[in-house]
């Protein structure tokens, strides 16, 4: 049974933040760490994906549970895989027998962790998609919910009421644009997952969202927080929010943190129609 609950963000197949962690930690089974996506585990599909698994089972006593990012291939198209149910999420993962430790959600659904209700959404557009193609690495065509599932997602979480919301992007206006790359031509990337997200936000109820994808640890908007490389007791993150006016000074803020949501909306609008 899994009593520890930390979480973190994007690993991309790097993994140096768990060799940071405590020997108690490390060796705990009783412990689980969630990544917000982009583990970097399913990425290649290849030795590399099994050397990785071999590496993480042997090194580390831990459980693994995986949102869905975009630069991962879905668990389901991964052979070998099965759809398992989890007591300890209370309901159904996706896992392989050879490596129990890793688990990976599905790309939508609710869960009940460590005592809270939680939402869970996979998947994201890839920026870098073409280099990647260039360059050799791997692209998934289907790293973005289509509109079918989008619809079913829409379905299965309506009216619910949960704790926490974990996803590897975000609702469209809580994007954190001083963090996009300069490279990239935003007017060429695919939002749909964002819009989803923004839509989709108004039909449940919700107390903490969680996401990933944007590489900042940092406080989006109260009681929103993206994470990249840090790790926080998921306890400790809802506590937190239960006082949102005694804030530690320390933790870093979005520049748009203070904005009122009527503000963000109208830039949105503009920077949708420039």
């Amino acid at each position: 049974m899994i009593t520890r609950w930390l979480l973190t963000g994007d690993c991309h197949g790097e993994f140096t933040r768990f060799k940071n962690y405590d020997k108690e930690i490390q060796k705990d089974e009783h412990t689980a760490v969630i990544i917000l996506g982009d583990a970097g585990i399913n990425w290649t599909l290849d030795e590399r994906d099994r050397q990785m698994k071999n590496f993480l089972s042997k090194r580390y006593r831990f459980r693994i549970y995986c949102v869905r990012g975009n630069h991962e291939a879905r668990p389901q198209d991964v052979p070998g895989m099965e759809l398992v149910y989890d007591e300890d999420v209370c309901g159904e993962v996706y896992m392989e027998k050879k490596w129990p430790n890793i688990r990976y959600f599905k790309d939508w659904g609710i869960y009940k962790i460590n005592g809270f209700d939680v939402a869970v959404i996979g998947g994201a557009y890839s920026v870098d998609k073409w280099y990647r193609l260039e360059n050799g690495g791997r692209w998934f065509e289907n790293e973005q919910l289509d509109v079918e599932e989008m619809i079913a997602a829409t379905a299965e979480l309506t009216n619910a009421e949960v704790d926490f919301v974990f996803t590897h992007t975000c609702p469209i206006c809580w994007e954190p644009r001083d963090l996009f790359l300069n490279m990239i031509d935003q007017s060429r990337v695919d939002k749909s997952m964002e819009l989803f997200l923004e839509e989709i936000a108004k039909c449940f109820g919700w107390k903490v969202w969680l996401f990933g994808h944007y590489h900042s640890d940092r406080l989006e908007r109260p009681g929103v927080e993206q994470y990249f490389t840090d790790t926080e007791n998921l306890n400790d993150i809802w506590k937190r929010w239960q006082h949102p006016d005694d804030l530690d000074w320390w933790l870093v803020k979005s520049p748009m943190y203070y904005a009122e949501d009527e503000l963000i909306n109208i830039r949105e609008e503009y920077w949708k129609n420039d």
